[in-house]
C-alpha cells in the first residue's frame, strides 16, 4: 500500500465501520427482537465512530491525486457534511431510545441512513477517476459498507445472549443471512471489476513491479476477506439454530477481524492499481 494512501483507506474504513453500523441497526431494530439497551449501545458506537470519521477527514489535505492516484476532490467538502450529519442523527438516534422516544429517534436513524448513502456516493465520485466508471467503485463501496455493518452488529448483538438467556435466537439467524449476502455482493462486485479495464493505471512514485494477479496481496484479500469470512457466517448462521449463541459470537469475531482486514486489502490494492476489489 502507498505510503500516502494511508489516511484515505482509514477514512474509507471508518466511513464503512459507520454507515454500515448504523444502516443493519436501522434494520434490526424496526424488524425488532432485539433490546432497546443493544439498540442505544450501536447507536452510541456509529456516533463515536462518525465523530472519528469527520475528525480523520478534516485532518486531511486533499489534491488532485493520491501518490498517483488521482481523485476529485471537489466533492470533499460535501462528505465530510454527509458524515457529520450521520455521527448527529446517530447521537439523536441514541438519545431518543435512551428516553423512551423509539418513533423520533427511527426517523433520526432513517435520516442518518440517508445521509450515509449520500456519503457513500460522494466518496465514490472522488475515487472515481482511475477507475472503469463510478458504478464500478459505488457498488464496491457499497458492498463493503454493508459487509462491515452487519459483522460489526452481529458481533457485538452475539454478546447480549452471554447475559439475556431469553433472548429469541432470530435475529443473530437474520444478521448471519444479511452478512452472507453482503459477501456474496462483494465477490460479484469483485468480479465485476476484475473483468473491466481500468480509465487510468495509478503512477504511484514507488511502484508495485507485479501486476494484480501475481499479487500475494490479492489473494489475501480474496481468502481473508471473502472466503474465510463466508465459511465463518456459514458456521455462525448453523449455530444459531441449535442456539449455541457463544459459539456463533465467537465465531462471527473471528469474521469480524478477517472482514476489516479484506477491506483494507481491498483499498490498498485499489490506490495501487485502479480496481475496486
Amino acid at each position: 500500500m502507498n505510503v500516502a494512501a494511508l489516511p484515505y483507506t482509514l477514512l474509507l474504513i471508518l466511513a464503512e465501520l459507520t454507515i454500515g453500523s448504523l444502516w443493519i441497526t436501522l434494520a434490526t431494530d424496526l424488524r425488532g427482537g432485539v433490546t432497546r439497551g443493544f439498540v442505544m449501545t450501536m447507536a452510541l458506537c456509529v456516533a463515536v465512530a462518525g465523530a472519528l470519521t469527520y475528525w480523520t477527514a478534516a485532518s486531511m489535505s486533499i489534491g488532485t491525486d493520491v501518490d498517483g492516484y488521482a481523485i476529485d476532490g471537489g466533492w470533499f467538502g460535501e462528505m465530510q457534511r454527509a458524515i457529520l450529519v450521520v455521527t448527529i442523527t446517530a447521537a439523536i438516534y441514541m438519545f431518543c431510545v435512551f428516553m423512551g422516544w423509539d418513533p423520533l429517534g427511527r426517523f433520526a436513524g432513517i435520516a442518518g441512513s440517508i445521509a450515509g448513502i449520500l456519503a457513500i456516493g460522494l466518496l465514490a465520485a472522488i475515487l472515481a477517476p482511475p477507475t472503469w466508471g463510478f458504478p464500478g467503485i459505488l457498488l464496491a463501496l457499497l458492498a463493503g459498507t454493508l459487509a462491515m455493518g452487519a459483522v460489526s452488529v452481529s458481533m457485538t448483538w452475539g454478546h447480549w445472549y452471554l447475559t439475556e438467556g431469553a433472548l429469541p435466537a432470530w435475529p443473530l439467524r437474520d444478521l448471519a443471512w444479511i452478512l452472507i449476502a453482503a459477501l456474496a455482493f462483494q465477490v460479484v462486485v469483485l468480479l465485476i471489476n476484475l473483468v473491466i479495464p481500468v480509465r487510468e493505471t495509478p503512477t504511484p512514485a514507488n511502484p508495485v513491479n507485479v501486476g494484480l494477479f501475481t499479487n500475494p496481496a490479492f489473494y489475501l484479500r480474496i481468502g481473508v476477506g471473502l472466503v474465510f469470512p463466508v465459511i465463518l457466517a456459514v458456521l455462525a448462521l448453523r449455530t444459531t439454530q441449535i442456539k449455541a449463541m457463544m459459539s456463533a459470537t465467537g465465531l462471527l469475531y473471528i469474521a469480524m477481524g478477517a472482514v476489516f482486514a479484506g477491506e483494507v486489502l481491498a483499498k490498498g490494492l485499489m490506490f495501487v492499481t485502479g480496481k475496486p476489489v
